[in-house]
């Protein structure tokens, strides 16, 4: 099972749903990407979730990256597959695309995802 950690997300403007991330592989004690991050469709999380795979969040804070909640496979209303953070009573009433470091980056992931993803 691989840790995968997600950098920044791309949500849509409608539904609030996040629609891509920007992610890679890190090392099991998560201090590096062995894998670039690099733009996808949030159903390629999913699947890696479904295989088992870990899947967090890190954020930049003072020029690092600092771990984020874990994230898991949700379904919306509608049957939609998706993603959702693994709240702890400190992260109470957030929500993936509230976190500041993530939603900073949706420029980056939209850059990323205009070349072709």
């Amino acid at each position: 099972m691989a840790v995968h950690a997600i950098t920044a997300v791309r949500v849509d403007g409608n539904s609030e749903r996040v629609t891509h991330v920007l992610w890679g592989q890190v090392s099991v004690s998560g201090d590096q990407f062995e894998v670039a991050p690099h733009a996808s469709p949030v159903i390629e999380v999913v699947d890696a979730l479904a295989k088992g795979d870990t899947v967090v969040t890190v954020f930049p804070l003072d020029g690092q990256r600092v771990a984020g909640p874990e994230v898991r496979r949700a379904v919306d209303e509608a049957g939609r597959e998706g993603i959702e953070m693994v709240v702890t009573d400190s992260d109470a009433g957030r929500r993936l695309v509230a976190y500041h470091g993530l939603i900073t980056n949706r420029a980056l992931i939209g850059s990323a995802l205009s070349d072709g993803v």
